[in-house]
């Protein structure tokens, strides 16, 4: 083959390649109409104007709500197994008083001992001793703090299904176990963990603030503020160590006294725990207090109610009467209320907030 030839075959098979029909292109499958999904088919059927009437509707329906006690972790499959009747506290002090308490009473330390220079100054500056006939229920009030909380004892387990039923409105009984206890602030699922320091005595007290009819405003508001979003701090862990601040009282003299005056001593006592929390309460509420002050306020607290038995008693009384005259706003910072209530105990704090930090 002559080159010219050669060339003109080379060229030809260049033209075949180039001339290549390519292969026919994959038809695509028609498109599917995608299904309408459940929102898009509730939006069509929906009448707006409607929809913004139920809306309307279910926000005046938690305004109403939001001024009912809620019902706030109550086990569904409980409901309907128990409800033990409520108990009063003087009917569940007496049970104390009727059982053997002798091994208890073995152990107590009924009165703080002093020795020296302080034993000599107390003989003539301290408070009053405690006349002999009320020794023997102030001997009591320390054994009851000695008794531990037990689940196999009905008047214990009485006394804290009464509290968690005033407090959240419940109307069965709740387990002795579970979060549910957390609704009444104490810091774990089993109570018994938390009373350890002063037995049943924090709990005596605690069932006091909630079922007695004078009190009962003030532990409203209390529980209001104490489960609000911001100020929020465990009630029965606060109220726990309130009736340790008591207790210490008690053992130092600074209630003898109330307690001579009166011919009585667990009514007084029961009196300073309440005036104590009051005290806590108006500071809490009327300087915008949360949980991160509350070491400091515990301190105060003792110290300036310690001191001032007679004043702390006499701020509860004005606070309780703001009640009666229906000048109480419940939950809401009382300002004028908490001037007059706490003008002594609020300059008495900010020294010991000065004193603690330096």
């Amino acid at each position: 083959m002559s080159k010219h030839e050669e060339q003109k075959h080379n060229l030809s098979l260049k033209l075949k390649d180039i001339c290549r029909p390519y292969p026919p292109l994959e038809e695509k499958p028609p498109k599917v109409s995608q299904p309408i999904s459940a929102f898009e088919s509730h939006r069509k059927k929906t009448n707006v104007e409607e929809a913004k009437k139920a809306s309307l509707a279910v926000v005046e329906e938690w305004d109403d709500v939001a001024t009912i006690t809620p019902k706030l972790n109550e086990p569904p499959e409980y409901q309907v197994k128990t409800c033990t009747a409520v108990v009063s506290f003087h009917e569940a002090y007496d049970h104390f008083r009727k059982i053997d308490m002798s091994q208890h009473l073995k152990n107590i330390q009924p009165f703080s001992e002093r020795h020296g220079l302080s034993a000599v100054f107390n003989l003539f500056f301290g408070p009053p001793k405690l006349k002999p006939n009320l020794e023997s229920e102030r001997d009591i009030v320390f054994a009851i703090a000695l008794c531990q909380l037990e689940w196999e004892t009905p008047m214990h387990v009485r006394i804290l299904q009464t509290i968690y039923k005033k407090l959240t409105g419940a109307k069965f009984d709740c387990p002795s176990n579970g979060n549910h206890w957390q609704d009444v602030g104490f810091q774990g699922t089993d109570p018994s963990t938390d009373v350890r320091g002063v037995g049943m005595l924090g709990i005596l007290q605690f069932l006091h603030l909630v079922v007695s009819p004078p009190l009962e405003p003030l532990a409203r508001d209390i529980y209001r503020i104490a489960r609000s979003e911001r100020q929020n701090f465990p009630l029965a862990v606060m109220s726990i160590n309130l009736t340790k601040i008591a207790l210490d009282s008690l053992r130092r003299g600074q209630l003898n006294k109330e307690c001579n005056s009166q011919g009585n001593v667990i009514d007084v006592l029961n009196e300073f725990y309440a005036a104590v929390f009051c005290h806590i309460f108006l500071i809490w509420s009327h300087q915008q207090k949360t949980i991160a002050d509350a070491g400091y306020i515990l301190k105060d607290a003792e110290r300036f109610c310690g001191h001032n038995v007679s004043k702390a008693l006499r701020n509860l009384h004005l606070h309780l009467a703001s009640y009666a005259n229906g000048k109480s706003n419940a939950f809401e910072p009382l300002v004028k209320k908490a001037k007059r209530c706490t003008d002594e105990a609020g300059s008495e704090l900010a020294r010991g907030f000065h004193n603690v930090a330096s």
